[in-house]
């Protein structure tokens, strides 16, 4: 009941689609430097609109900064790593977690042994609870594998990532995983935004809404979110 895309194929060819089917109007490199509906002013000239939705990411300070106040947000920086795509073909497969990925999530919180769990984890691998270590692992379709990650928060993460997270990462995977090559051909971070609930969704101005906070799960979650939060202002007319 699941499916796997590469985020980094997906988003680059969502633009043309949704110009395509929808006729959206993309224009990249172009600045929103403020706005006044029906008004919004951009480094390349002022652009009329009914209705504008704020989706900056971890930044928000750019725009309408007093919008994000309450909403318990904190920045939440992540490692991850990619193999070189595996040899003759080699397939893994379903998506793979591991026990640390118990401890990670809040769709475990109900689970009874779960305490006796995390205390486990704390007593026997301590450095893992350190830094939001849990390790997934899923492949692309050219075959090569991706692993991760961790997780860093508030407002002191640096862009200069941590060696030694990636080695309990790998370490961690040993445990559980093998696979014909595990030669680490990419190392990346992400930061993103996690708040008080699952996501966050503020109406700053009279037809302005600013949504972000999904915590890690925006590629999964943002377009049932977009119609949701579209509907609703809909609604609110």
């Amino acid at each position: 009941t699941e499916a796997c895309v590469d985020p980094r194929d997906a988003i680059a060819r969502l633009p043309e689609h949704l110009a395509r089917r929808h006729g959206v109007a993309f224009r990249f490199g172009c600045a929103v430097l403020g706005a006044d509906l029906p008004e919004v002013r951009t480094s390349e000239g002022t652009i009329r609109a009914p209705r504008l939705y704020v989706c900056t990411g971890h930044d928000t300070r750019a725009l309408f900064p007093d919008a994000y106040a309450g909403g318990g947000l904190r920045p939440c920086k992540l490692q991850m790593m990619r193999t070189r795509p595996q040899p003759a073909g080699w397939r893994l497969g379903p998506m793979l977690a591991a026990g640390l990925t118990l401890g990670h999530y809040e769709g475990f919180r109900d689970c009874p042994s779960l305490p006796g769990l995390l205390r486990r984890f704390a007593d026997t691998l301590p450095e893992y609870g350190r830094w939001g270590i849990h390790v997934l692992v899923s492949q692309t379709e050219a075959g090569a594998l991706t692993l991760g990650d961790s997780h860093e928060y508030g407002d002191a993460v640096t862009p200069f990532d941590r060696p030694e997270i990636d080695a309990l990462i790998l370490a961690y995977l040993g445990r559980f995983f093998d696979a014909p090559s595990m030669e680490i051909a990419e190392r990346w971070h992400g930061i993103y935004l996690k708040g008080d609930g699952p996501w966050f969704v503020a109406r700053p101005a009279p037809g302005v809404t600013a949504v972000t906070g999904l915590g890690g799960a925006g590629m999964t979650l943002s377009m049932g979110l977009a119609e949701r939060v579209v509907a609703r202002d809909e609604e609110g007319e």
